[in-house]
């Protein structure tokens, strides 16, 4: 997302929102494909918090384009940025747990004792 620092790219507010969109959209996806699945309660929270986060994420963008409420433009570019670092770390932590957890490397994968 880092598109928004790089005033080079023409239209960069556009190719951002975008990208936002993008990471709303496969948040969702992911939180309903861990779901369907019989990984651990964990990774199915931490798939579904992403989801939320993904939701603030983009509220606090939009925020940021209203010019009325730019007064507080530290605040939501602060807590954006908050955000997407969270979405993110959960993101790859979300991943590599579950290929631990598919691989049976966690206790409970597939076939594991608690499947």
């Amino acid at each position: 997302m880092l598109v928004a620092t790089l005033d080079i790219i023409p239209y960069k507010a556009h190719i951002h929102a975008v990208l936002g969109i993008l990471v709303v959209a496969f948040a969702f996806r992911n939180k309903l494909a861990v779901t369907k699945t019989t990984a651990p309660a964990r990774l199915k929270r931490i798939a579904s918090a992403m989801a939320g986060i993904s939701i603030m994420a983009a509220v606090t963008g939009i925020l940021l384009a209203i010019p009325p409420l730019q007064f507080l433009d530290v605040v939501w570019r602060v807590l954006h940025i908050m955000a997407i670092t969270a979405i993110t770390a959960q993101s790859a932590s979300v991943a590599t747990a579950y290929d631990m957890w598919e691989e049976k490397e966690l206790a409970g994968g597939p076939g594991g004792a608690g499947a």
